[in-house]
């Protein structure tokens, strides 16, 4: 099987890159652990696993987690928050617009 392996220079360029550990994650986000989790657990994001089985986040998912903190901080649900960036999503894909700025 040939997999591709990606050079560093590739992988500082790719969003999609699994580079921040859940413990950096959360820091970068000042979000807890089990924020995290429960984003997961909603279905918003699914972290890639390291061969240790540890959780291993790309920055299109950190910026996906930010949203949904944006939105928890102003009241909305967990779920509800999810829900609405999946919404939005699926608005930007059908207007070709990019991800909504949400300015973090």
């Amino acid at each position: 099987m040939n997999q591709h392996h990606p050079e560093p220079d590739e992988k500082f360029d790719d969003a999609d890159y699994p580079a921040y550990t859940m413990g950096r994650a959360a820091a970068v986000l000042e979000v807890t652990q089990p924020f995290l989790r429960s984003l997961e657990g909603a279905g918003l994001i699914t972290p890639q696993r390291s061969t240790g089985g540890h959780r291993r986040y790309s920055r299109a998912q950190l910026r996906r987690a930010s949203r949904a903190r944006e939105l928890v901080d102003q009241g909305t649900p967990v779920t509800a928050a999810c829900r609405i960036i999946t919404l939005e999503d699926q608005l930007a894909d059908h207007t070709n617009q990019p991800y909504p700025d949400t300015g973090t």
